[in-house]
């Protein structure tokens, strides 16, 4: 059983959503990187993502630049997970995203944490209804706690990469705001814990593989041509780049 909730009005500028995972004998899951950060509470069960063993716990998964593989054991498994939106996680943690960068690490390390969020969490005869908001509350908390303001141009540079990252001239978009293009970087970097060309990739694949979903009988060359590639084989390079695999294979995965 996979479950996907929407967050409480008061956490939308922060969290995408929460999902609810219960379920035996997982199969491996990629997880495909899309510029945005997680936290991970394991209610039960034993699993690997990347080089980290999880068990029960809760943990930080920072900014993402390529797809990571995620191995489940036999056992059970019961998660709660919380998707923050690109720019949230600077309101999440003081420490620098950038530390966590490709890496999944225990949440403890990444802010203080009260033991009994965990105790709420893991206790058995709590519905998912009232672990999830025991977690809307602490992270309310947490945001109120930090409340550091983000720079405008942020929002307006990640909002112009969505719209159009292929095509996306960052020097333009710099001079468009009237802004040092190394101060524009180095606070869009602290932001998200990767550069704005990195995040600006990630949403790149990210349409892509969603046009070879909704369009799995279009050539690679079509898609590449529709994504603003120049050819294939660049297209195809770059996605490798990110998911480590090539174009091809997924949508030989994706029809399976």
């Amino acid at each position: 059983m996979y479950t996907v909730l929407s967050p409480p009005p008061t956490l939308t500028h922060y969290v995408i959503n929460y999902w609810y995972a219960s379920s035996q004998s997982l199969l491996p899951q990629a997880l495909h990187s899309d510029g945005c950060i997680s936290i991970l509470f394991v209610i039960s069960g034993k699993s690997k993502m990347g080089t980290t063993s999880l068990n029960q716990n809760a943990y930080f998964i920072g900014p993402q630049t390529k797809t990571t593989i995620w191995h489940f054991e036999k056992d059970v498994q019961n998660l709660i997970g919380v998707r923050l939106t690109p720019l949230g996680a600077k309101n999440f943690t003081a420490m620098p995203l950038k530390e966590s960068k490709n890496l999944c690490i225990e949440l403890l390390d990444a802010i203080p944490l009260d033991r009994t969020l965990l105790d709420k969490v893991r206790n058995e005869d709590a519905s998912i209804s009232d672990k999830i908001e025991h977690i809307s509350h602490w992270l309310e908390q947490q945001f109120k706690k930090l409340n550091q303001p983000l720079p405008s141009i942020l929002e307006t540079i990640t909002k112009e990469i969505q719209l159009s990252p292929r095509s996306i001239k960052l020097a333009d978009i710099y001079d468009t705001l009237h802004i040092n293009s190394r101060r524009a970087e180095r606070a869009f970097d602290q932001a998200l814990g990767m550069t704005a060309k990195e995040y600006a990739t990630l949403v790149e694949v990210s349409k892509a593989r969603s046009l070879l979903k909704q369009k799995p009988t279009r050539s690679l060359t079509d898609i590449a041509y529709e994504l603003e590639y120049a050819d294939q084989s660049h297209f195809t390079r770059q996605f490798k780049k990110v998911m480590n695999i090539t174009p091809k294979q997924y949508k030989q995965r994706i029809s399976m």
